[in-house]
Formats: C-alpha cells, structure tokens, sequence
C-alpha cells in the first residue's frame, strides 16, 4: 500500500468537518496503489473513501475535479468526488490535498480474460469524450523522462543499468511517439487495480488522477500492460483479443494505429517502470519496493512480437 500520510484523531476529525458527511466513526487502511494514502471512513451517514493526495497540489486537485465534472456530464461509469460544505476541495495546511468519494461496492478483479471486453468498452467510451481544456500531457512519459536524465546524470544512478537502458531505448523510440496518431482524453494508468468490479461485470473505472490529453494508443498500450496478464506477469493472449475486439467495435483503431501499437505497448510498460524506478529508488527510496520496476520490463519482454497473435 501506497501510505506517506498518517492521520491524527484532530487532523481526522478537522477533515470530516469540512464535509457534509456527519461524524468519525471508523478510519481503515486500504491495501494496494502506489501513489496516495488511501482508507476507508465510516461516518455517522454511510462509508466514504477518504484519500490523501500525497503529490498533487492545489492545481492538480482543481484539474482533477473539473475532470470528474467533465465526465459526470457523460455519464461515465467512474466514482465522484464530494466537495466540502463550501463546495471547494479541500487543503490541509499539514499533509495537502484531500479527495473524498463515496464507497462503491465491489472489489478488484482477479486477472481473467472475462473481464478484458468490459475494459474495452469503457476505454473507447472514454477515448469517444471529447477532452477538458487545459488538461496536462501524459505524466509518465518523455515529458518526465528527459528531466529526469538530466537530473541523474552527475549521481550514482547515472551508471544503473535501467538508466542507460531508458536512454537507450527512449533515442529509438521518442520518434515513433510523435507521428500523428490520434489525440484525445485517457485515464493514464488503467491497471487492474483502478478497476471495481463486481464478479465479472464492471462497476466502475477508478482514479483519473493521471488524466490527460495525449496519443490514444498510450491508453490502449497501457490497459494491455495492466491488465491482460497473469498475476506472475505472463501475457494472456486472449484477454488482449477480447479487449481489443471490444475497443475496436466502439472506437475502431486506424491502420497506423495497428501498426504501431507493438511501440505504444513498450512505452506504456517502460512508463510505468521509469515512474516505479524514479519514486521508490529516488524520491521515496523504499527497499520493498525498490525492484518493482522490473515486472514492467518482463511484461514488455512478454508482448513484443505477439501482436498478430491478437488480431
């Protein structure tokens, strides 16, 4: 679990007064994630997700929010969050920004083929949205790659074989990243566990903090990485099939889309592996976690080549 902020019964209680949500009752920590500090709150009027944005600031929340509005309008199948009794976000002087939702019922899914066409359609659902304005680009990407090089280049990390491996590969294929493919609104990081489901059917697709306006096939390379493998990492082919035969009946795929989302899938996986890399090496040096990165490497190794396998 992703847990940087640790709660005081004052600052608990500060935060729960700022909602229309009755009183404390009951604070539990929620496993998994990597980003935030996430519990579940039971107050005197029902269960509530309470989440603490550790590296998001007031800008970033505000983005968030009109975002979820956005999507709102479209009916999108995502949780909303509840604004405080003055209808704002909410800013702690101590921690920073905080997101409440309400609980939804349902849990995460195991990874299964039977979930792979539901995760599809909701994708191309929301690749159909046109975008909010002002939404960054992708945050995980060649925009945070490059500075990060440059910050690294004079440490001892400037040496450390994933390194020189994402230098390596970003000069092979940044120029693939900017061909003209299309454009629009994606969630960023739609993995496994920012799905809900119940059983086998979906309830909703969770945490649009990465949201963005960029290249759609990041989206699908991304959903292709997060969620159609096995838990010890090994490709399943046919929950990339139902997954993109579902995608493609709602927003169909360009033949240059096709053709390069072999590319889009690696970049999506060495993403992830640059941010695990970065925020538990670097930022947030956690020896658990330390090596995480390297699931994604396996995953990209486990795809190449196999995209005619899917058509």
């Amino acid at each position: 679990m992703a847990r940087y902020t640790t709660l005081s019964p004052t600052e608990l209680a500060h935060i729960v007064a700022q909602y229309p949500i009755g009183t404390s009752l009951k604070l539990e920590e929620i496993p998994g994630g990597f980003g935030n500090s996430n519990f579940k709150l039971t107050t005197t009027d029902g269960e509530f997700l309470l989440k603490i944005c550790d590296e998001k600031d007031s800008a970033e929340l505000n983005m968030q929010i009109a975002l979820l509005q956005h999507l709102h309008q479209h009916a999108y199948p995502t949780v909303y969050p509840i604004l405080t009794k003055d209808q704002k976000p909410l800013i702690h002087e101590t921690f920073g920004s905080v997101m409440l939702y309400p609980f939804l019922q349902g849990e995460e899914p195991l990874p299964s083929p039977n979930i792979s066409a539901p995760l599809g359609e909701a994708l191309a659902k929301l690749h159909c949205i046109p975008p909010v304005a002002g939404l960054p680009r992708f945050a995980m990407g060649i925009s945070q790659m490059h500075p990060f090089l440059k910050e690294v280049q004079d440490t001892e990390f400037a040496m450390h074989p994933f390194v020189r491996s994402l230098k390596s590969q970003l000069e092979e294929i940044e120029p693939l990243l900017n061909l003209p493919l299309p454009k629009g609104l994606l969630h960023g990081d739609l993995f496994l566990d920012n799905t809900l489901f119940d059983g086998e059917e979906m309830v909703a697709i969770l945490d649009f903090e990465e949201g963005c306006y960029d290249t759609l096939l990041i989206d699908v390379g991304m959903t292709i990485i997060g969620c159609c493998y096995t838990s010890d990492h090994q490709l399943n082919l046919e929950a990339v099939r139902r997954f993109l035969d579902a995608y493609n009946a709602m927003r169909p795929l360009t033949e240059e889309e096709w053709k390069h989302l072999d590319c889009f899938v690696h970049y999506a996986a060495l993403s992830i592996a640059f941010w695990r890399f970065r925020q538990f090496n670097i930022r947030r040096p956690d020896a658990h976690r330390a090596d995480t990165y390297q699931e994604m490497i396996t995953r990209s190794a486990q795809f190449k080549g196999k995209i005619k396998k899917c058509l």
